[in-house]
């Protein structure tokens, strides 16, 4: 039987570093573009809080949207990602920090990448197929917008399930969204006890409570069909790559490269114990 931490894929975490390579991109081409969207995000939800905070005098309510948390989850790993893609790169392809860093912080990435592959992609189905009228591009700062937090934020995401060597999610995780997606409906009802308004007018209850229960199983349903799908891109583009670009190691060098991985981790571990002892 399989140890939880192997099931999260924990331990051995990453040997063939499919987190910071791509079959499509350098390691140092993918920090860019990587690092590149972490900017884009970041100016996008600055330039949004201080529009709310000077223009619609709104930005108290920023955090109460389900859109703009998973934008900062999105921007927060395009960032780790970035860095620890730009440090592989530059630190000759053997190993990266993160490798080296303690479980709990490996699995903070592994969850943050099953939310970032799947709720960019639920917020674009729920705005265009639900929220979205003739108001969505009513001016130039909306138009923007609606594109950077609605429409970029799911390429963004397929650019890292379609055209990077990220694995595909456990299982495990799926519960994990599902429970992150149930916390933030206690967000949506502290927002309208303590601020006057419903983040999304469908979680009204407004005497309907059984329209509203139908309405939270729809998103739960719809987060479960997201990341089963995103879990198959992922399986298919690994095919894909493993068919046409065959470029996968044998299992000895597989342990080679583990091997390696290991050693190098081990070297920056005895330098540092150095350079403690040395202060």
């Amino acid at each position: 039987m399989q140890s939880l931490s192997a099931i999260l894929q924990l331990d051995p975490f990453d040997p063939r570093h499919n987190l910071v390579t791509s079959s499509f991109f350098s390691p140092g081409v993918l920090a860019a573009i990587r690092l590149s969207m972490a900017c884009y995000t970041f100016v996008t939800l600055g330039f949004t809080i201080v529009w709310g905070i000077v223009v619609t005098k709104d930005a108290a309510g920023f955090f109460s949207y389900f859109t703009h948390l998973t934008y900062c989850g999105l921007c927060g790993y395009l960032f780790a990602a970035g860095i620890q893609t730009a440090l592989y790169a530059r630190r000759g392809q053997k190993a990266y920090p993160l490798q080296r860093w303690a479980k709990p912080w490996r699995f903070l990435h592994m969850a943050l990448l099953s939310t970032i592959t799947a709720f960019p992609i639920l917020v674009s189905i729920v705005f265009w197929g639900v929220i979205a009228d003739a108001s969505t591009f009513d001016n130039r700062f909306d138009a923007w917008n609606a594109i950077s937090v609605h429409l970029l934020n799911s390429v963004f995401a397929l650019f890292e399930i379609l055209l990077t060597n990220t694995p595909a999610s456990a299982w495990i995780l799926l519960p994990f969204g599902i429970l992150l997606l149930s916390g933030y409906v206690g967000i949506i009802y502290i927002t309208y006890a303590t601020q006057g308004f419903y983040a999304y007018t469908f979680m009204n209850p407004d005497g309907h409570p059984g329209r509203l229960a139908l309405h939270i199983l729809g998103v739960g349903l719809a987060e479960c069909v997201v990341f089963t799908i995103v879990h198959g891109l992922v399986v298919a583009r690994q095919r894909g790559v493993a068919r046409f670009r065959p470029t996968q190691p044998t299992p000895t060098s597989d342990v080679k490269s583990l091997s390696s991985a290991s050693d190098d981790v081990s070297a920056w571990a005895d330098v540092d114990i150095r350079e403690k002892g040395a202060v």
